[in-house]
């Protein structure tokens, strides 16, 4: 089954297509009792196959680091990971990412 295309943002990295979008979603709370849930901003990417299915959470200013959810069957970096704490980068500060930043971190999770 193909991939709905509306309202997607298209990024090529290495011959293959995949889709973006950013949606507001409740945070990813650790387990913590009653906690009031925030909204955090997360980053979906999608390949056209839907072999590679990540979530990145769009990390708030000062945390050290952010996390990615894996859904996808194909993460080279870590095989069988369903969630990984992923560093901050410079690019990753603004409210919503850019075409490049996508592909960053493609090429970020295709590394072994």
């Amino acid at each position: 089954m193909a991939v709905s295309k509306k309202g997607l943002r298209k990024v090529n990295y290495k011959g293959r297509q995949y889709l973006w979008y950013v949606n507001e979603m409740d945070a990813w709370l650790p387990e913590q009792g009653f906690v009031e849930p925030q909204k955090v901003r997360v980053l979906h990417i999608i390949s056209s196959n839907k072999q590679f299915i990540v979530h990145y959470r769009l990390p708030q200013p000062g945390e050290p680091h952010t996390y990615l959810r894996v859904e996808g069957p194909q993460f080279p970096r870590q095989p069988g990971a369903k969630q990984i704490e992923v560093p901050r980068w410079k690019h990753d500060s603004k409210p919503y990412p850019t075409g490049d930043f996508v592909r960053r971190l493609i090429e970020w999770c295709m590394e072994q």
